[in-house]
């Protein structure tokens, strides 16, 4: 009979993917509407975080630099921003800067708050 290993067992950190968006972050996400910034297409929106904010896997995301995006746009689609990588790729692709946007509408809904 063979012997294995023990199994070990590994710590693991808490990921962005674990971390929710607070109260103030999800009033933002209700403001950002369910049209595709990728496609304009209309229904059916997920939040797709800005890949530039996160260099690492460990690092938190930016729950206010997000767009809102069709399942073709985000993952599921040839032309998809994580499909292709990155959102520069994205922009070369399809033309549509979403880092922009996101900045742009970011900042919009803070500048709001401000007044």
């Amino acid at each position: 009979m063979r012997r294995t290993a023990p199994v070990r067992k590994v710590a693991r950190k808490a990921v962005s993917r674990g971390i929710k968006p607070n109260a103030d972050e999800q009033a933002y996400w209700d403001t950002l509407g369910d049209i595709c910034m990728g496609c304009g297409r209309h229904g059916g929106t997920v939040v797709h975080h800005i890949l530039a904010n996160a260099p690492g896997k460990g690092s938190r995301r930016d729950h206010m630099l997000v767009v809102k995006v069709c399942p073709g746009c985000h993952n599921m689609g040839t032309s998809s921003v994580h499909l292709l990588g990155s959102e520069a790729a994205f922009l070369a692709k399809t033309g549509v800067d979403l880092v922009a946007i996101a900045v742009a509408n970011r900042d919009d809904y803070l500048l709001g708050e401000l007044l």
